[in-house]
């Protein structure tokens, strides 16, 4: 565990403070990799700087670098089979529908503490202001792709999937200019064309954000990073919380735009009405 081997190697360099701190996150690593700082000191009855200072004498320039570096050396080690054992272990009876929709309720709950109205309302303006909103997602996040783009496309506003091979990738990518937004999903662990992703709409001018379970991810860094935890980082992860990002999202653009993407929604029902004469 990376905790053990930094408290281990700056063992001579840490207070009595800093070791309760040390205690703390390797009492509970799937947890504690996302913790902000308060999470961590508050149930220690420690002001929140404590962990800037520990962090710092292990080397970090402050709490976020080192709860990046726990993160990532925690997820390094599980796999498909490993969470979905995890979590099962962890709720052996046998209703497992209850377990499970405790579980999303308390990360749903958890998500207040992570995502704020002003995130949402800074990435609503990104989508109303670009020209094309390119939506980039892999393996399960596709699902979040198809969502917002049919949701965003209904207010008439022009959305580009960038899923698919690289090929498909590259093809759509080719559009892309300075007015766009490139919007990334990535759980987890970031897909290996995210980095190049961000780096041809960076050099195109364009806006970038992306939305993810996990503050780790390839440079460049995006212009604006909407992350929340799904739950603990051993476990079986559902879509349900960045579902929730996506559909506030959505509420928040109609919230914002001008009266044309409601008309626009408006003509899409007269329009459906029409077809089903």
């Amino acid at each position: 565990m990376l905790i053990t081997q930094l408290a281990a190697s700056h063992g001579s360099t840490l207070t009595a403070t800093d070791r309760r701190l040390v205690a703390a996150l390797q009492n509970q690593p799937d947890r504690a990799s996302f913790w902000l700082a308060q999470e961590l000191t508050g149930p220690l009855g420690l002001h929140q700087s404590s962990a800037t200072r520990l962090a710092q004498r292990l080397g970090f320039d402050g709490y976020p670098q080192l709860r990046d570096a726990l993160r990532e050396d925690y997820l390094a080690g599980d796999g498909p089979s490993q969470r979905l054992r995890g979590r099962l272990e962890r709720h052996p009876e046998d209703d497992v529908l209850a377990s499970f929709v405790s579980d999303e309720v308390a990360a749903l709950e958890a998500l207040r503490r992570h995502v704020t109205q002003a995130d949402l309302d800074e990435l609503a303006d990104r989508v109303l202001a670009a020209r094309e909103v390119l939506l980039f997602g892999q393996g399960n996040a596709t699902v979040l792709v198809e969502l917002l783009a049919r949701r965003l496309d209904r207010f008439g506003l022009r959305t580009v999937r960038l899923t698919g091979s690289r090929r498909d990738l590259a093809e759509r990518l080719s559009r892309l200019a300075g007015a766009d937004l490139l919007l990334a999903f990535a759980f987890r662990r970031a897909p290996a064309a995210l980095g190049p992703l961000l780096s041809v709409a960076t050099a195109a001018g364009a806006s970038t954000a992306l939305v993810t379970d996990t503050v780790v991810w390839t440079a460049p860094r995006p212009d604006q990073i909407v992350a929340a935890p799904r739950g603990g980082a051993d476990d079986f992860l559902s879509l349900t919380v960045p579902m929730a990002v996506a559909n506030a999202l959505v509420l928040t653009v109609a919230r914002r735009a001008d009266d044309g993407a409601l008309h626009h929604l408006d003509r899409l029902g007269h329009l459906l009405d029409q077809l089903d004469a």
